[in-house]
C-alpha cells in the first residue's frame, strides 16, 4: 500500500483554511460595500394583477418606487414596460382633445 501523504493534506486544509478566513474578513468588514454600488431601497412589491385569459395574466410590480406592468404568457414569454409615475400626465393624455381646423 502506498503511504498516505500527510503534506498534501495539511496544504489542501490550509489553503481551505485562508479561503474561509477571506470569506469572513470580505463579509465582516464589508469591504466590498464602498467600492460596489448600494442595492436597491425597498423590495419588490405586487400592487395588483389580473388574468388577461386562460393562457395569459398582467401584473403591476413597485420597485424603488417605480411600478411596472408585467404581462406574461403560456409559453414564458413576457412584457415589461414602465408605468408614469402618478404625479407625471401620460404622453397620450393630449391627443384625445378636440381640434379645430
Amino acid at each position: 500500500m502506498p503511504e498516505f501523504a500527510y503534506t498534501k493534506l495539511i496544504i489542501v486544509l490550509s489553503f481551505l483554511g485562508i479561503l474561509l478566513l477571506a470569506q469572513f474578513v470580505i463579509k465582516r468588514w464589508n469591504i466590498f460595500g464602498t467600492i460596489l454600488p448600494e442595492r436597491s431601497k425597498g423590495a419588490i412589491k405586487l400592487t395588483g394583477g389580473l388574468e388577461l385569459s386562460k393562457f395569459a395574466s398582467a401584473s403591476v410590480i413597485e420597485c424603488a418606487d417605480v411600478a411596472f406592468l408585467v404581462i406574461t404568457g403560456k409559453n414564458g414569454s413576457s412584457s415589461i414596460v414602465e408605468l408614469p409615475a402618478t404625479g407625471q400626465g401620460s404622453e397620450l393624455a393630449g391627443s384625445n382633445r378636440k381640434t379645430n381646423l
